[in-house]
């Protein structure tokens, strides 16, 4: 409990030191999604209702996966370069916990950063979503597959050492991905959008805030599948790193 007290305090002070840098990664997230909506409004002759709501939902949890993988990976990158973590790697509390910890404290404040842009969106679009309670359940299982993210995100630092430019594509990417509303098309499509990070929980959230009718089972079961196998990869692939970098003593950055 103590080392998830601290990791949270750690969080708080680089709010604190560097208010600059979060403040203009949040307005940046923002200006993002303004520049997708005014180009979807100029080329489909306005972007209303229930497109509008889906588009909010996609862009939300995107900004969920976006800072997971941001923040994990420079926040590793650079305790890697100024040593710090290799002393981690040598404290007394196990090193699997302390991932953890740093992954949850990640996915707690990216959660916020984007209920802030939630509401900061619905206010410029004057479109207010209504959230059915049932919500809850797809955007808990959602965090719950960042979790597997971030521990992937660490492994992959951990690996390659310098992965950015990597991180950058495959951020943006999966913004063209998750706008996609696979919910629409055939059920073949369906189960192989499954295999992606949120893809079912995106399209769940979609049809409740659009008041769809829509398969519960099918999407609880696919949303739970979702979560379970993007934990596995994830706390597989960070067990075969750790084993591997510690064999071979390449924590260091150089």
């Amino acid at each position: 409990m103590m080392s998830l007290k601290a990791e949270i305090w750690r969080q708080i002070y680089l709010y604190k030191r560097y208010p600059f840098s979060y403040f203009s990664d949040f307005i940046l997230l923002i200006l993002m999604f303004m520049a997708i909506f005014f180009s979807g409004s100029l080329a489909g002759g306005g972007i209303i209702g229930k497109t509008l709501n889906a588009l909010v939902i996609g862009y939300v949890l995107w900004t969920l996966i976006q800072n997971t993988i941001s923040q994990m990976g420079t926040c590793i990158a650079n305790q890697m370069q100024n040593g710090i973590l290799e002393q981690q790697f040598l404290m007394p509390i196990s090193f699997k916990r302390l991932f953890f910890n740093k992954i949850v404290v990640n996915i707690v404040s990216s959660a916020i950063q984007a209920f802030l842009a939630l509401i900061i969106i619905m206010m410029i679009t004057n479109n207010w979503i209504k959230f059915s309670p049932i919500t809850v359940l797809p955007f808990f299982l959602a965090l719950l597959v960042t979790v597997g993210l971030g521990y992937l995100i660490v492994s992959l630092v951990l690996n390659f050492k310098r992965i950015g430019s990597t991180l950058v594509i495959f951020q943006y990417v999966y913004l063209g991905i998750l706008l996609i509303n696979f919910e629409n098309y055939p059920l073949s499509i369906k189960y192989l959008s499954c295999l992606l990070p949120i893809c079912p929980m995106v399209s769940w959230m979609r049809l409740i805030v659009n008041q769809r009718t829509y398969n519960f089972s099918f999407y609880l079961m696919a949303s739970l599948f979702n979560a379970i196998l993007w934990l596995v990869i994830g706390f597989f692939i960070f067990e075969i790193t750790n084993q591997k970098v510690r064999k071979a003593g390449s924590l260091a950055a150089y």
